[in-house]
């Protein structure tokens, strides 16, 4: 009966230990995975830079041809001083998409003015190159490499045994640089 019963404790000796084994290699495998996904946020910053960089240009000739206090070039200085903050993702991607609807009128409202039209310059900014910039950084900005890793990084766990049981044991999923109506 003593046999019995040491062949029975150890067994179940044995499962505990697979089931700890696996609980924390889950855990440990998954929180390392997100660290690394994470550490991919510097090409999504770099995005970002080069976005308020495309602000300022605007802002450059904007006001030479506009007052100090005209609500779109209040509102675009704004969106870039709040692109430059660390925020959450959420706030930032909601920046961002309020960065590129003040740009776009900004632009809109430059390609109008009767100053812009008759410099020659001016015009070539706001009807070429600065809308052309905007666009580009908007893509590449949506293309970033952290987005990516995030999302598959999100599928793999949702995918995997072991990614459910890292998230039951507290691993959240990777933000993703999205807007609530781009999440829709």
């Amino acid at each position: 009966m003593n046999r019995k019963l040491n062949a029975v404790l150890a067994f179940l000796a044995m499962l505990i230990l697979l089931g700890g084994a696996v609980l924390w290699g889950a855990y440990k495998g998954w929180s390392q995975e997100r660290s690394r996904v994470e550490s991919s946020m510097g090409s999504l910053q770099e995005m970002l830079g080069a976005r308020r960089e495309i602000g300022n240009n605007i802002l450059t000739v904007a006001r030479r041809h506009l007052p100090a206090q005209d609500p779109l070039l209040t509102a675009l200085s704004a969106d870039i001083t709040q692109l430059a903050e660390e925020e959450g993702f959420g706030r930032l991607a909601a920046v961002n998409a309020d960065f590129e609807k003040d740009a776009q009128a900004l632009l809109s409202r430059l390609c109008a003015l009767a100053s812009v039209q008759a410099d020659e310059r001016d015009l070539m900014y706001a009807q070429a190159m600065l809308p052309q910039a905007l666009e580009e950084s908007a893509r590449l900005t949506e293309q970033a490499e952290y987005n990516r890793e995030a999302e598959d990084f999100n599928q793999n766990m949702d995918r995997r045994f072991s990614g459910r049981i890292a998230a039951w044991l507290g691993v959240e999923k990777a933000q993703q640089f999205i807007t609530q109506e781009d999440a829709q």
